[in-house]
């Protein structure tokens, strides 16, 4: 079982859900961070984490983080809350913003099952 790290970083132009991050086949993902970055000089958009769950081909709503103020940053792991995320084989993280101009960083600890 190797163990690979990744740091995913995704540029957001547009308010349609966007995947960021696939569990890859015979993997488990251990994820650490996920943070958003709202790059907008004045908005103060919502965010919204989606996780697609491949077993029963259902999106689930992880956690929504209201009104990230402009030029900030949220994380979505920490806190009294859930500071690990585990994804099996073909799961998927998705996002989705109210902001135009938006970054996200996911930190994932890949554990081949080979």
């Amino acid at each position: 079982m190797a163990n690979t790290y990744r740091n995913i970083w995704k540029a957001d132009a547009t308010t349609n859900i966007v995947t960021v991050y696939t569990c890859p086949a015979e993997t488990v993902a251990v994820i650490k961070s996920i943070s958003v970055y709202n790059t907008h000089a004045s908005s103060t958009p919502d965010w919204t984490l989606t996780v697609t769950d491949s077993g029963s081909s259902t999106d689930f709503i992880y956690k929504v983080i209201a009104s990230v103020p402009a030029k900030g940053k949220k994380e979505f792991l920490e806190g009294d809350e859930s500071t690990l995320l585990v994804l099996e084989e073909s799961d998927v993280l998705k996002f989705t913003t109210t902001a135009t101009s938006a970054n996200i960083s996911v930190s994932v600890l890949q554990q081949d099952r080979t």
